[in-house]
């Protein structure tokens, strides 16, 4: 097996002198290969994995507009900009309008999906070269990248426009370079890591949860990390990564939809923090958490990975007894995947499943693992039968690959057009000069989609109120002319 890093031979097992011999085995005589011809089979290999995996996605693409206000939101803010809810997101915003006129093709809610997808397909690419650099081998390394291309949460994010596979992707690229830095590449590979993890903060502020694994992996190597040069570059990325949130005072002055008013840093600074959904976390009893949330967590993972949970666990053995640097790598992922389980299962919202994302990755790296040391051990302990290794790994992986063919209906957004095509109905029965009004939230962002984004509010003279528990006399008021609570929300 070849490893991608010019590091010093393998000690991710602690493998005896017999098991090194073994390798010079049949099964391992590509390792002789050149560095150039492993490095250009690697690229086939990732080639074929974004290929795939986007050929699924663009097969479960959401048409239009629906599935979430949220959705919708992001849809129409591709052509408005502005300020959306806590906490900003503010590389989001700047992305989906860039998206939106470098790619000007098909309608604004289609593309915004796209967009999403080809980002998680690009997520998918890199976790497999994340195993690469941890020395599992192409075949396994592509199918257990794909096992979680098509696990149920992260595909069907990958269908919408949501944020959530950016997320995945700033995570799984910052870990694949400090792997790879770990490992013995140059310093760039340290400050390229940096540099994206600081700016992952302008996207999604759960990336936080990453941070102790980080400081672990840096302080490991401190010698070379440590330096006045790397200090620099550091406070560099960090000062840019916080001017992003600059972006969202222009926004507030310029940007088609506010849903936030900004006037200065102080204002910012009180919608970063995420203050309207303080209530939503960790307001569970002891009795609560284990009655409820630690069940929701197996649940989670037994839909996500079936009956893989015993590579998974037998991956995770691997990197605990794991020789330096691969448990250093290993503990990071840990940390990762234990402090997200620890904010997600603290975190009561309906949509929770979202923010086990960087878990279930966690879980798909160790899978990798535990996958490759299953065919290693049959190799070292069974030689001369290792079709038999390869057929229980086969086994193992075509259970979630099937799955993902079963769930195609629940993960795919293929055919969820009937919000939007009640959305239009409503609009073409209306005419022109009408006023919505709704006290749902879904509802109220699906028609300020075709009023914001399709150009109708302009056309024919129409507008729509969100307001819950909105009563006929308010109605009544605001038609007059007189305000009220109707003209506040219209405002």
């Amino acid at each position: 097996m070849t490893l991608l890093s010019p590091a010093a031979p393998s000690k991710f097992t602690t493998e005896t002198s017999k098991a090194a011999a073994h390798r010079v085995g049949a099964w391992a005589s590509r390792a002789s290969d050149d560095p150039a011809r492993q490095r250009r089979r690697d690229r086939w290999f990732s080639a074929a994995v974004a290929g795939v995996t986007m050929l699924v996605y663009l097969r479960s693409l959401m048409p239009g507009v629906g599935y979430s206000g949220d959705v919708a939101k992001w849809q129409y803010m591709s052509v408005t900009g502005g300020v959306p809810h806590a906490t900003g997101e503010p590389l989001w915003v700047a992305l989906i309008q860039a998206w939106g006129s470098v790619f000007p093709f098909g309608t604004p809610a289609w593309r915004t999906n796209l967009l999403a997808a080809v980002i998680g397909a690009a997520a998918v690419t890199v976790l497999f070269r994340l195993l690469r650099i941890l020395e599992v081998r192409r075949s396994v390394a592509a199918v257990t990248a794909l096992t979680f291309a098509v696990s149920p949460t992260f595909w069907t994010q990958a269908s919408i426009a949501e944020v959530y596979t950016l997320h995945i992707l700033f995570i799984a690229s910052v870990t694949a370079c400090l792997a790879r830095w770990r490992l013995g590449a140059s310093n760039r590979w340290l400050l390229a890591a940096m540099a994206l993890y600081a700016m992952s903060f302008g996207h999604h502020l759960m990336t936080v949860l990453a941070l102790p694994g980080i400081a672990w992996l840096v302080w490991s190597d401190r010698g070379r990390a440590i330096t006045l040069r790397n200090a620099v570059w550091v406070a560099l990325f960090g000062l840019i990564a916080a001017c992003q949130y600059l972006y969202l005072l222009y926004m507030s002055d310029v940007g088609g939809y506010v849903e936030v008013p900004l006037h200065d840093l102080g204002d910012l600074w009180d919608m970063v923090r995420g203050g309207e959904f303080k209530d939503e976390m960790w307001g569970f009893s002891v009795f609560e958490y284990l009655e409820h949330r630690v069940p929701l967590l197996g649940q989670i993972v037994g839909a996500e990975y079936l009956l893989l949970q015993a590579p998974i666990a037998y991956g995770i053995w691997r990197g605990v007894r794991a020789d330096k640097p691969h448990r250093d790598i290993s503990i990071h992922l840990f940390s990762l995947g234990f402090l997200s389980t620890i904010f997600a299962t603290n975190y009561d919202v309906f949509d929770v499943e979202v923010f086990f994302l960087p878990l279930l990755f966690v879980l798909a790296v160790f899978l990798g693992l535990g996958l490759e040391g299953m065919i290693s051990w049959a190799h070292l302990h069974y030689p001369g039968h290792e079709r038999i290794a390869w057929g229980v790994v086969g086994a193992l992986m075509a259970i979630p690959l099937l799955t993902g063919l079963v769930d195609y209906r629940r993960a795919s957004q293929r055919g969820n057009d009937d919000d939007a095509a009640r959305i239009e109905l409503a609009l073409d029965t209306a005419g022109s000069d009408a006023l919505f009004l709704t006290d749902d939230y879904r509802e109220t962002q699906y028609f300020a989609y075709y009023l914001l984004a399709d150009g109708q509010a302009e056309e024919h003279n129409f507008a729509v109120v969100g307001r819950h528990g909105v009563k006929v006399k308010e109605v009544k008021r605001y038609l007059r002319g007189d305000g009220g609570p109707v003209a506040t929300a219209s405002r």
